[in-house]
């Protein structure tokens, strides 16, 4: 009975070691507290015959910690991660749009991987013999970039430019170009599971071009395949 009682105390103070949620310290100060020489005694307790097992099997939990500083830093690192809260790894899992609005009710995003820079939009310069949707050029910072109007791309109704319009600088594999929209709404944070698949829209002829639908209302536009479209190269 005596034997019985000690696993059962032990198997609470191991609960409540496992099931409370550690700070950095007190995950660190747990793992550091097994490398104590000696046996704990519900170890000793259990381990009838000790003297006839393997040298590998009686030695305490000390000789499996490693002691050189590098593995230490890969101690504390493992430590941090327990101790981070599940909602804070669950944000660093989330990736981040720009959302923006096209006319007067659509909103569309696009990934932070592909942004450079918001700019007021200035003196357009026309670029005679182009397509519709390419609203002309201005200088930033020293070169020519190209203005595509999304809404002459997407074949949306033309509204009138406001002072909320802005340029949207975006770059991929080396082509930069900016884009027209009617103003920015702010960012957002989204992961994969949960944006719906794309849904077939009169303007957006082409479905590569989105990734898909997050919150049931933001487009999320597919940088790649929209400034990989033929019709967007210049041919010299």
């Amino acid at each position: 009975m005596a034997k019985r009682k000690v696993k059962q105390n032990q198997d609470a103070v191991l609960g409540d070691a496992i099931l409370a949620k550690p700070d950095f310290e007190q995950a660190l100060a747990f793992a550091e507290s097994l490398t104590q020489t000696e046996s704990a005694p519900w170890v000793e307790s259990c381990m009838l015959g000790a003297a006839e097992w393997p040298v590998a099997v009686t030695q305490s939990a000390a000789a499996l910690m490693p002691q050189d500083a590098e593995s230490r830093k890969v101690l504390e690192a493992r430590a941090r991660a327990i101790a981070k809260p599940l909602s804070q790894q669950q944000h660093e899992l989330r990736d981040q749009y720009l959302r923006f609005r096209l006319g007067a009710v659509e909103r569309y995003g696009i990934p932070y991987a592909y942004l450079e820079e918001l700019l007021y939009v200035g003196n357009l310069a026309r670029v005679p013999c182009t397509p519709a949707f390419v609203s002309g050029v201005v200088n930033y910072r020293g070169e020519l970039l190209t203005i595509l109007d999304l809404k002459q791309f997407f074949r949306m109704p033309a509204v009138a430019m406001s002072d909320e319009a802005r340029i949207i600088v975006v770059k991929h594999e080396g082509m930069r170009t900016g884009l027209l929209v009617d103003g920015v709404d702010g960012n957002e944070a989204y992961q994969d599971a949960e944006v719906s698949p794309p849904l077939s829209s009169e303007g957006v002829s082409n479905m590569e071009y989105v990734l898909g639908i997050h919150d049931g209302s933001v487009t999320l536009l597919n940088l790649k395949a929209l400034l990989g479209d033929p019709a967007l190269r210049v041919h010299r």
